[in-house]
C-alpha cells in the first residue's frame, strides 16, 4: 500500500475520513452535515470512495462539499473500478493524505466533538485505533437493545464494525495491509488484527447510524440472522458463500 505525505512538524495531524459509497445520494447530506458541525476537529480531509454509483451520488457529494476549499477542510472523490466495501475503503485510504484514518459508512453520522475525541484518544501512544459507541437514529426498544449489545461487545472484545466509525493510525493500517478484500465481514477481520497490534478503545460518544436494514427485515429477525452469519463465519464458512444472505439495502 502506497504511503503519501505527512503533516508538518508541530501541526495537528491531518485526519482523513474515508466514505465507501454505492448509490447513497440520499444519505450524504446528513453525513456531511455531521462533519461540518464538528468543533475543534483540526485539519480534515473527506474522501468519497465511489464504487460506480448511478444515482447521482458523486454529483451530490461535490455539490455539498463545494465550499470545502479552506486550508483546514477539503474533499474529493476517488473512483473505484468496482463495488466492494473493503476494496473501496482500501482505495480511499491509499489516496488519503492523513496520519489518522476514519472509515465512515454513508448512512452513519458522527456526534458533535467526535473528531476531536478521536484525536484525544490517539494522544495515547499505546492506542492504535478504535471506534464509537453504537446508536441507531430511529427509535424503538429492540433497536436500543441491539445498540446496547453492540457497544458492550466492543468494550469487552475490542471489535468494532463499520457502523461504529472505525478509526486507526495510518501507519498501523498500512502495517496490517488494510482491510482484507472479502465479500463480507471485512471490518470484523480487520478489527481482530487491529486489537493484536495494540490498545483499542471504544469512545464514550456514539456514532448514529441508520436502522434501514433492521426496519426492512424486522429487527429481531435481522439481528438473529446477522448473529447466525457471524457464527457461520467463525466456524469457517467463506464470506463469498455468506454474502448472498446479506443483501444490499439502500
Amino acid at each position: 500500500m502506497e504511503t503519501v505525505r505527512r503533516s508538518s512538524p508541530g501541526a495537528l495531524p491531518l485526519l482523513s475520513v474515508v466514505v465507501p459509497a454505492l448509490n447513497e445520494r440520499r444519505a450524504l447530506a446528513a453525513l456531511i452535515g455531521s462533519l461540518e458541525a464538528q468543533v475543534g476537529a483540526g485539519p480534515l480531509e473527506l474522501i468519497l470512495a465511489d464504487g460506480g454509483s448511478v444515482d447521482g451520488t458523486v454529483e451530490r457529494f461535490r455539490d455539498l462539499t463545494g465550499g470545502w476549499r479552506d486550508g483546514d477542510r477539503r474533499a474529493r472523490v476517488v473512483p473505484v473500478g468496482r463495488a466492494g466495501r473493503a476494496l473501496q475503503m482500501n482505495a480511499g485510504a491509499a489516496a488519503a493524505a492523513g496520519d489518522i484514518l476514519i472509515f465512515l459508512h454513508a448512512d452513519t453520522e458522527l456526534p458533535g466533538g467526535g473528531l476531536a475525541s478521536v484525536r484525544r484518544a490517539l494522544d495515547d501512544a499505546r492506542v492504535v485505533g478504535g471506534g464509537f459507541r453504537h446508536r441507531f437514529r430511529e427509535p424503538g426498544t429492540l433497536l436500543r437493545l441491539v445498540s446496547l449489545w453492540a457497544t458492550i461487545r466492543s468494550r469487552l472484545t475490542g471489535i468494532h464494525y463499520g457502523d461504529q466509525a472505525l478509526f486507526v493510525r495510518r501507519a498501523v493500517f498500512e502495517r496490517l495491509r488494510g482491510f482484507p478484500e472479502v465479500d463480507l465481514f471485512e471490518d470484523l477481520r480487520f478489527s481482530r488484527r487491529l486489537r493484536r497490534a495494540g490498545r483499542v478503545v471504544t469512545l464514550r460518544l456514539a456514532a448514529s447510524t441508520s436502522a434501514r436494514r433492521f426496519l426492512r427485515g424486522g429487527v429481531l429477525r435481522t439481528a438473529c440472522g446477522m448473529a447466525w452469519l457471524r457464527t457461520r463465519h467463525l466456524f469457517g464458512t467463506t464470506s463469498g458463500r455468506l454474502r448472498g444472505r446479506y443483501p444490499d439495502v439502500r
